[in-house]
């Protein structure tokens, strides 16, 4: 039984009614002002700068206390410096905010003088109710509540729920999202975690219905316990994956200077990943391809792996990819080698698994990688399927596009999860793979990313398979 209910009592960060931005200034540089902005131009309704100095700034009136706007405020992004964020705290606690963002650092990760300046503020907000976020942070991210602090970002919304520690990775992360052609439900950065806490935030977009699977960049962990029953829980129904910081002892020190949070050995981490299904990455860029598999992909059976692919060095290199990262490359059945023979003509070609089509299958895709899908999908030593894509680029998109809806339809009426690789040098685009990177097979450019991506899937799949 829950004693919590997460959705409820986080619903003042990620749907405020309104927001009061304490701290802000006409300097260019002012974050509260660059909120300003982006709120404006996006709509959002309620937005009450607070100055001691008052006035008017883009056409909003500025309240020389937060106690003078008329109206109540259930989020406040607090930008005066770190000497001056207990005073702010008190005033906004007796305001009656519900949530407060400490964008100001120089606290638990400056000493033990910042550390008991964070406890207090705590201690202050928490006499009224007030929860805090931060501090060293931006906060909340959500485009369905118009809350879009940067007007770089996106303001449609997916279904990528996005937790950083860091400020600037927030940002980062929710624009690599969109790289990809996915969005971002909801993001939040979380800073030092001195109150509200990236668990409470996996608890949330856990619990959030718009949101599918979770990326996180984290680089310590104050309540370790709580995580591993969240997080397990949490995974029996979508991904949590996370690229962690601070392994290394340089790395360790650079994490408590950055945000002051816990760092976890190697070991521990691993350890605590295995028990709870969070799928570790050790990139950004493996952040990314994970995110990609697991989101498109349904569960793999195992973690045996059929590779396809039209030059020869390319089904070795995957091979050796796949089997440095534990995947498993068996070979076919004899039923599936002797179907393979009879459509690929023996013109040198290779039917035990990696199965290479040679010449003749990368100038007509829609033939023979089509029936070397079709195929293999059904030999029962194959869980998944890695078709590689090389050869000479064509320039007819409607015959693309119709060689990619073959090959789709065929990974479709398969069902087993497949990803692509295309081995094609920079400006040089292998015309199917344009229109198969808008669909739901993901696309790597290198065997060695499809492997962990494929690897990443199995992983989590036998977590599935062990509940």
């Amino acid at each position: 039984m829950r004693d919590r209910n997460i959705i409820d009592e986080l619903s003042p960060v990620f749907y405020p009614r309104s927001i009061a931005l304490v701290g802000i200034s006409n300097n260019f540089t002012n974050v509260g002002q660059m909120f300003l902005h982006s709120l404006l131009a996006v709509g959002f309704p309620k937005i009450y700068p607070v100055n001691p100095k008052g006035g008017e700034m883009a056409g909003v009136p500025v309240y020389s206390t937060i106690e003078q706007i008329p109206d109540e405020v259930d989020l406040a992004l607090i930008t005066v410096p770190r000497e001056s964020v207990l005073e702010a705290t008190r005033e906004c606690a007796k305001k009656g905010v519900k949530v407060l963002v400490l964008y100001s650092g120089g606290f638990g990760e400056a000493g033990p003088e910042g550390r008991q300046l964070e406890q207090e503020v705590v201690r202050v907000a928490h006499e009224r109710g007030t929860r805090i976020i931060g501090p060293n942070c931006v906060g909340p991210f959500n485009p369905s509540a118009k809350l879009i602090p940067q007007y770089i970002l996106p303001r449609e919304s997916g279904h990528v729920g996005i937790i950083s520690h860091s400020g600037f990775l927030l940002y980062y992360l929710i624009m690599s999202v969109t790289d990809t052609g996915l969005l971002p439900s909801k993001g939040i950065s979380c800073g030092s975690d001195c109150d509200l806490s990236c668990v409470d935030f996996i608890d949330y977009l856990g619990n959030d219905q718009e949101t599918k699977v979770i990326i996180a960049y984290l680089e310590g962990i104050r309540d370790g316990a709580r995580l591993l029953r969240t997080a397990r829980e949490i995974s029996h129904s979508k991904p949590i994956i996370v690229y962690k910081g601070g392994h290394t002892d340089a790395g360790m020190k650079a994490s408590a200077s950055h945000t002051g949070t816990l760092a976890v050995s190697t070991s521990i981490w691993e350890t605590l990943c295995k028990q709870t299904g969070i799928v570790s990455v050790d990139s950004f860029e493996q952040l990314m391809d994970t995110m990609l598999a697991l989101y498109h992909l349904k569960a793999a059976k195992g973690k045996r792996v059929a590779i396809i692919t039209t030059p020869g060095g390319l089904a070795v290199t995957a091979t050796d990819a796949c089997r440095k990262l534990g995947l498993e490359i068996p070979r076919l059945t004899q039923e599936t080698q002797n179907q393979l023979s009879e459509i690929l003509e023996n013109v040198g070609t290779s039917v035990v698994n990696p199965v290479d089509l040679g010449m003749i299958g990368a100038l007509h895709p829609d033939t023979y990688m089509k029936e070397a899908i079709r195929i293999i999908s059904h030999d029962p030593n194959i869980d998944m399927l890695m078709p590689a894509f090389t050869g000479p680029p064509f320039d007819d998109d409607e015959k693309d596009k119709r060689t990619a809806d073959i090959i789709l339809n065929e990974i479709a009426v398969g069902g087993k999860p497949t990803v692509i690789c295309g081995a094609i040098p920079e400006g040089w685009s292998r015309g199917e793979l344009r229109f198969i990177e808008k669909s739901n097979v993901p696309v790597y450019p290198d065997p060695k990313r499809a492997a962990v991506a494929l690897a990443k899937l199995a992983e989590y799949s036998e977590f599935l398979r062990s509940l």
